[in-house]
């Protein structure tokens, strides 16, 4: 069949793909389970008490392709609806699942110790690109759930203190996500991947400000700014962000209350999407 028969107008409604990052303890998969009808896949401990419905943890990546495909599966027959959310803690425990998984299936494994991501299928960084494919198949597993099935899908991920080094504006500290990227500046990583992937990628923090210990020491100390918890959504030099949606600065993001969702902090994100694109709806009604 032609392509040009095929040709579209107007806006596709589909889901949306989503990354929360922030330190650890910040309250990320709170506010990601307060997307509509959330269904939280953990990948490692710490979701339990998050009231939400939640598949077991799934520790390997066959576990993860095998419940992928279980999904999809119930997407295509009509159980799950559009609009629906799949939620993933975390993107940096997903990685861990595909290296192991990787290391696994070296020829090696079992044949000699000490099979690691540098000396996996014969080394030289190999273990990397095969590790980095199967990430690939993973989203393209998320993209058909979002572009064929409406599925908003929805990742956390850690972050750590990156040093970056900017071709425009010299060296500088930021929080970066918790993933792989090679050191060559010739190839990418998990990290690269996700971050091109998403449609929004926002940094969940709480404001803080540095307050010299008293004199003569040598010590500082990081004081709250009692702002509550925001969330950045386009990229500064202190931390990873961006969107797809028009959207700048920080949204401030209302705590939940003890053994709650955060359904108004959720909102407040589905509101200013909704607000600058004029057709995503986001919004998680049940607190309506």
């Amino acid at each position: 069949m032609s392509f040009l028969a095929q040709v579209t107008t107007g806006v596709q409604h589909v889901g949306q793909r989503i990354v929360i990052a922030g330190v650890e303890k910040v309250g990320k998969t709170t506010l990601c389970c307060a997307a509509p009808n959330a269904l939280l896949v953990p990948l490692e401990q710490g979701a339990a008490t998050v009231p939400v419905a939640k598949t077991p943890m799934l520790e390997t990546w066959e576990q993860i392709e095998a419940f992928c495909q279980e999904y999809r599966a119930a997407v295509v027959s009509g159980r799950i609806p559009r609009g629906s959310s799949l939620v993933w803690d975390s993107a940096t425990a997903l990685e861990r699942a595909i290296e192991s998984y990787t290391i696994r299936t070296d020829p090696d494994y079992g044949k000699k110790r000490g099979v690691t991501m540098i000396s996996a299928h014969g080394g030289y960084g190999k273990a990397y690109e095969v590790a980095r494919a199967t990430f690939e198949r993973w989203l393209r597993y998320q993209d058909e759930l979002a572009f064929n099935g409406g599925i908003n899908v929805i990742l956390t991920s850690h972050v750590f203190a990156s040093k970056v080094v900017d071709p425009a504006h010299g060296e500088y500290d930021t929080w970066d996500l918790l993933l792989h990227s090679p050191k060559n500046n010739k190839t990418y990583g998990m990290r690269e991947y996700l971050t091109q992937w998403a449609d929004l990628i926002g940094f969940y923090h709480e404001p803080m400000f540095v307050m010299d210990a008293a004199e003569g020491k040598q010590l500082s100390r990081g004081m709250t700014k009692n702002e509550g918890r925001v969330l950045a959504v386009d990229r500064t030099p202190a931390w990873i962000a961006g969107n797809r949606y028009g959207l700048s600065g920080l949204l401030r993001i209302p705590g939940p209350q003890p053994g709650k969702l955060a359904i108004d902090g959720w909102n407040t994100l589905a509101h200013a999407i909704h607000q600058s694109t004029g057709t995503i709806d986001l919004w998680n009604r049940s607190a309506v």
